[in-house]
């Protein structure tokens, strides 16, 4: 009796990296409560830190339970082009209020997930959902905080990262 094995691959094989990555962004967002977005210091070096390692090769080669597709790769350079560009609008349309842009980068970040949903799956449209309701809320209630937008937006990617972590490879 001989016994296949069958090939299984999943279609998200960076799902790991990109939880941790969030992880990562999510504590990051704590470091912008109490005035702390006026000098971000701390969080760009979170930030950039946290880049470093979703990028690095080593990284990729331990965590990926295989390589991204071409497509996926299209995908995630077409998300990345897209929150820079939202990113360039924020600052114009926020008249230079600090807090405006802000908002209106968090919510490009928000819209910038539903890109990756080819790339890590659909947890990332119910994270790009999560992520742009909070910011559409904050930019249409005139006193909300910013600390508890900041805090929101951080358990979300926090939230979101854990699953994508603990629920890696899945394929939804």
């Amino acid at each position: 009796m001989v016994l296949m094995m069958e090939n299984t691959q999943t279609h998200y094989p960076r799902q790991k990296i990109c939880g941790i990555w969030l992880i990562i962004v999510g504590i990051s967002m704590f470091t912008l409560l109490n005035g702390g977005y006026k000098q971000p210091v701390l969080f760009g070096i979170l930030y950039a830190l946290g880049m470093l390692f979703q990028l690095n090769p080593i990284t990729r080669r331990k965590l990926a339970v295989g390589p991204g597709t071409d497509s996926q790769k299209k995908w995630s350079n077409i998300s990345l082009i897209v929150l820079v560009v939202l990113c360039s609008v924020s600052g114009i349309i926020s008249d230079g209020n600090i807090q405006k842009i802000w908002l209106f980068i968090l919510l490009a970040v928000g819209i910038h997930f539903f890109f990756f949903i080819p790339v890590h799956g659909k947890l990332m449209g119910l994270l790009g959902i999560a992520s742009t309701i909070n910011a559409l809320l904050a930019l249409s209630i005139n006193e909300y905080p910013l600390n508890a937008f900041f805090a929101v937006d951080g358990v979300i990617k926090l939230i979101f990262g854990i699953l994508l972590v603990s629920l890696s490879p899945i394929d939804f």
